[in-house]
C-alpha cells in the first residue's frame, strides 16, 4: 500500500487486469433491409478511426492472469483517496510474482493535492440503465437490488442513472387517478438522498414519441382521433381526452415530486431524435409541449434534437445537441441567453475500436467551455451478445417512423460501458477503461469548477488571480467545437498527454488561490 513519509498509507486500491474483446469491422451504423432469413454484415468501410483485431476494454476484477512469451499484459490499480489524506507524496510498488516468487516490482508514486474534490457533482454524465435480461442479475438478489448495486457503481464514479425504477404505479380511469408512490419514493429516497445523484427523467409513462412516429397511447387514450399513424389528421390538435388524461397524471406526479423536493432534479424526456423535417412532428412537438406545459410551465421539457429546430424555441427548454458542430457556437450561446438549457446527446460516439477515450474523457470539458449542464448517452449496459465474447452488436430489428423498419448494427460498444460480473465469476457490474475515463472526465470538471471558485473569490478579495486565469484559458483549449467526433479520437485528442498535463496545472493554480 502507498504511504507517506510519516506512515500514513492509502488503503483503499482496487488493482484489475485489462481485459480485451475482438473487434471485426470498424465502427459505424450498418443498415440492412435483407430478408430475415439472410446473414447480414458491414456494409460499408466504417466511421471510426480503429480497425479490426483486439481491443481493451473490461476491467477484469482479478489480480492474477497468465502471461505468454511475447505478449503484452496491462495491469489497471485505481487507488482512491479519501478527504482527510495529508497533501503529499505516497510511494508504493506493484509487485508481480509467480509460483511465491517475485518476478518484478514497479515503483509509484501518488501525490495527493492540498484539496478535495466536493461530494456535489457539477456536471452530470447521465447514462441510461435498462438491466435487461439476466446478464445483470446479481445471485441472490432480486432485479430490484441488482439495479440498486449498479446505481451505486455509477455513483462511485460520478456517473448518472438516466432514471429512478420502479416507476410509480399511476392509472387513469372515469376521469380519476389513481397512484401509489410507495415502492418508487423507496427507491428514489435511495438514488437522491443515499447515493446523492443529481438528475432523473419523468418515467417513461410520459415519454411521447421518438424519431418519426406519432404519439403513443398514454393512460388508454389515443393521441389523435382515427388509427394510427393517423394519416391526414392535423397534428397540431391533440384529442381532448387524451390531454386531460396525460395532464391530470402528470399533475399528480409533479406535485409528488414538488411536495418531496425533487421537482429541481427531473427532467421531463419528451422524445428521442424527432425528425423535424417533417411537418407533422414539428407540430406535433408543440402540441404535446404545450399540453405539458399547461400542467406547470416550470417542468423542463428535453428532446435529443441534435440540431437546433428554430419552431420548437420556446416550446422545449432543454435542448440535446451535438457536441461536434452542428449547432455553431453562437447559436448555442444564443439558446443560453433565451433561458433554455443544453446538453450534449452523444449516441453512437462512444465507441471501443478507437485509440484513444478521448471523448469519454472531454465531454466534460465541452460541458465547461460550452456552458452545457449535462451530457446524455442512451446506455450503460444494453448487450445483444456477451460483451467479452464479441465486441460488436448483433442486428436488430427497428422502425423509425411509419411503414419503414430495417436491421441495424450499432457501433462497437455503442449503448454500454460496463460489463455482467457473471461471465467472469464476479457479483456485480464489471468496469471498463471508457466507463473510467468517462469518471477522470467528471473528476476533471470538479478541477475546472474548484480554480473559477476560487479566482472568482479572489477577484472578490482584490488578490491577483492572473496566473489562475490564463491556466483556465489553457484548459480551455483542450476542445473546440466544430471537431472531429467521438468516433475519431486521433483528431478529436491528438496528443493524450495534454489532458495529464492540463489537470496537474489546474491543481497547482488551484492550491495557489487557497
Amino acid at each position: 500500500m502507498p504511504a507517506n513519509s510519516t506512515g500514513v498509507r492509502l488503503t483503499n486500491y482496487t488493482v484489475n487486469v485489462v481485459g480485451y474483446v475482438p473487434i471485426d469491422h470498424p465502427t459505424s451504423y450498418y443498415q440492412t433491409t435483407n430478408a430475415p432469413w439472410l446473414r447480414k454484415l458491414p456494409n460499408h468501410p466504417g466511421s471510426s478511426d480503429g480497425w479490426p483485431g483486439w481491443w481493451p476494454d473490461p476491467l477484469l476484477p482479478t489480480n492474477a492472469f497468465r502471461l505468454d512469451a511475447h505478449k503484452t499484459q496491462p495491469v489497471w490499480v485505481t487507488i482512491a483517496v479519501p478527504h482527510h489524506a495529508p497533501a503529499g507524496d505516497y510511494n508504493g510498488k506493484v509487485r508481480f510474482t509467480a509460483h511465491g516468487r517475485t518476478i518484478a516490482e514497479l515503483p509509484f508514486i501518488i501525490h495527493v493535492w492540498d484539496f478535495a474534490l466536493p461530494d456535489e457533482r457539477h456536471v452530470k454524465a447521465i447514462y441510461d440503465v435498462r438491466q435487461s435480461g439476466s446478464w445483470w442479475t446479481i445471485p441472490g438478489q432480486t432485479p430490484e437490488q441488482s439495479r440498486r448495486e449498479f446505481w451505486r457503481f455509477m455513483a462511485e464514479r460520478r456517473l448518472c442513472p438516466d432514471t429512478v425504477h420502479p416507476a410509480p404505479k399511476i392509472s387513469y380511469k372515469d376521469g380519476q387517478v389513481t397512484a401509489d408512490f410507495a415502492e418508487f419514493d423507496k427507491a428514489a429516497e435511495f438514488y437522491f438522498n443515499e447515493l446523492k445523484l443529481p438528475h432523473m427523467y419523468t418515467p417513461w409513462m410520459f415519454y411521447c414519441f421518438g424519431w418519426g412516429h406519432p404519439p403513443g397511447v398514454k393512460f388508454n387514450e389515443a393521441p389523435y382521433e382515427g388509427k394510427s399513424p393517423y394519416d391526414g389528421v392535423d397534428r397540431t390538435k391533440l384529442r381532448p381526452e387524451f390531454k386531460k388524461a396525460y395532464q391530470e397524471c402528470l399533475k399528480v406526479f409533479w406535485g409528488h415530486l414538488k411536495a418531496k423536493g425533487w421537482d429541481k432534479r427531473c427532467v421531463l424526456y419528451i422524445s428521442d431524435e424527432p425528425f423535424d423535417s417533417q411537418k407533422i412532428i414539428r407540430d406535433q412537438m408543440k402540441a404535446l409541449c404545450d399540453m405539458i406545459h399547461e400542467v406547470d410551465p416550470s417542468i423542463p421539457i428535453y428532446s435529443s434534437t441534435w440540431h437546433h429546430q428554430p419552431e420548437w424555441d420556446g416550446y422545449l427548454n432543454v435542448w440535446g445537441i451535438g457536441h461536434y458542430g452542428i449547432v455553431p457556437v453562437d447559436k448555442i450561446e444564443h439558446i443560453r441567453k433565451t433561458g433554455a438549457r443544453i446538453w450534449w446527446t452523444t449516441d453512437g460516439q462512444m465507441c471501443t475500436d478507437t485509440p484513444y477515450c478521448a471523448v469519454e474523457r472531454l465531454l466534460p470539458h465541452f460541458c465547461f467551455k460550452y456552458g452545457a449542464e449535462a451530457y446524455e448517452f442512451w446506455g450503460a449496459d444494453w448487450l445483444t451478445y456477451n460483451p467479452y465474447e464479441f465486441g460488436w452488436h448483433s442486428f436488430i430489428h427497428q422502425s423509425d417512423q411509419p411503414g419503414r423498419s430495417y436491421y441495424v448494427r450499432y457501433p462497437n460498444g455503442d449503448g454500454f460501458l460496463a460489463y455482467p460480473g457473471g461471465p467472469v465469476g464476479h457479483r456485480g457490474p464489471v468496469s471498463s477503461v471508457r466507463m473510467e475515463q468517462a469518471r477522470e472526465g467528471c473528476e476533471d470538471y470538479e478541477y475546472l469548477y474548484l480554480l473559477r471558485e476560487r479566482i472568482n473569490a479572489a477577484k472578490i478579495a482584490g488578490r491577483n488571480s492572473t496566473a489562475a486565469e490564463a491556466t483556465l484559458a489553457r484548459a480551455s483549449e483542450l476542445v473546440v467545437i466544430p471537431n472531429a467526433g467521438g468516433l475519431k479520437s486521433t483528431r478529436l485528442l491528438p496528443r493524450p498527454d495534454a489532458v495529464l498535463e492540463i489537470k496537474e496545472q489546474l491543481a497547482r493554480a488551484i492550491e495557489a488561490l487557497r
